[in-house]
């Protein structure tokens, strides 16, 4: 059975600056590992990690070496959120162990954003690893990401400056270096993976014509039977499209108009649609509502506040 890559499209907007092709594939099988599991910490032996990144060097030390720098960079990618009322910043993977006693890599995904790569239900990138691993060049495979997201739609337009920034393209590139240095051999190496794929230049309306994006395009993909099953992961008993109307009656005589529809809408956007359910997010909620209290840093005094989840899940199923 092929193993997939599965993470929210948010993944997608993040720069992996400095990434190279084994950088990539160690970051792949991390994500796979992650995938539809509700875990924070994932252990892989370094014999696994080899055979499904392809890496052939055979120094232990070297190999030791990679997964330092991957780490390293890793912990530079930045990630940031914004809600109406918040930005906040933080880091995917905040600990790597590389214990070379016993031959593995342990990996702590950040708590608090897990549902970035394990609660996935809309908005998501999905693809096969071994696809993946076999792709030669890092801008073919940063590339190969974006356009997974619009597979169902065979479209992917993007300005000039993003495409540099997501390619991490050197700055002292031209736009004919662009072209044929990055472009060209993307275009060569991804025709296997996307029937008809072509790249169109924008052009600004201003005199010398200077290139303002690209227009990437492919046949659309058909989702297979798996792929749309997959975003349910609530058990077929408990996948409700739609509450009965007694049972919203019930819950806005419990807890208002306002809040009941506010939760009706959220769970049915995670397909478990239930009043158990329902009533109990509002008890958690509720329950944390009462227990948050600004907390104190001891170093400086200044108040440190926790942060609404409640808007950043709502913010990331926007995308």
């Amino acid at each position: 059975m092929n193993e997939i890559v599965k993470y929210d499209n948010y993944m997608n907007s993040l720069k992996f600056t400095g990434f190279t092709v084994t950088d990539f594939n160690f970051l792949m099988v991390l994500c796979s590992r992650t995938r539809d599991r509700d875990i924070t910490e994932i252990t892989i032996p370094f014999e696994e990690l080899r055979l499904k990144t392809a890496y052939t060097r055979t120094s232990i030390q070297k190999f030791r070496a990679d997964l330092e720098r991957m780490n390293e960079k890793l912990m530079r990618v930045t990630c940031k959120l914004r809600t109406k009322t918040k930005t906040i910043m933080f880091v995917l993977f905040p600990t790597f162990e590389i214990d070379m006693e016993k031959q593995e890599l342990t990996v702590v995904v950040n708590e608090k954003f897990k549902f970035i790569l394990n609660e996935l239900v809309k908005n998501f990138t999905r693809f096969d690893l071994k696809e993946f691993i076999k792709l030669d060049s890092k801008y073919s495979k940063s590339l190969y990401r974006l356009l997974k997201q619009f597979k169902s739609t065979g479209k992917l337009e993007i300005s000039l400056n993003e495409f540099r920034g997501k390619m991490d393209i050197p700055s002292t590139y031209t736009n004919r270096d662009v072209m044929s240095k990055v472009i060209n051999p993307i275009l060569k190496e991804l025709q296997n993976y996307f029937q008809n794929l072509k790249c169109t230049v924008k052009y600004e309306h201003k005199r010398g014509k200077p290139v303002s994006g690209y227009i990437f395009t492919f046949t659309p993909e058909k989702l297979d039977k798996l792929e749309l099953k997959e975003p349910s992961a609530a058990k077929p008993s408990e996948l409700q499209k739609e509450l009965t109307q007694e049972e919203k009656d019930k819950l806005i005589d419990e807890y208002g108009a306002d809040m009941a529809e506010d939760y009706i809408k959220r769970t049915t956007q995670y397909h478990c649609c239930n009043l158990s359910t329902i009533r109990k997010w509002i008890a958690e909620d509720k329950e944390k509502e009462r227990s948050r209290k600004p907390k104190k840093n001891t170093f400086n005094n200044i108040p440190q506040h926790d942060y609404d989840f409640n808007e950043l899940e709502k913010a990331l199923l926007k995308r």
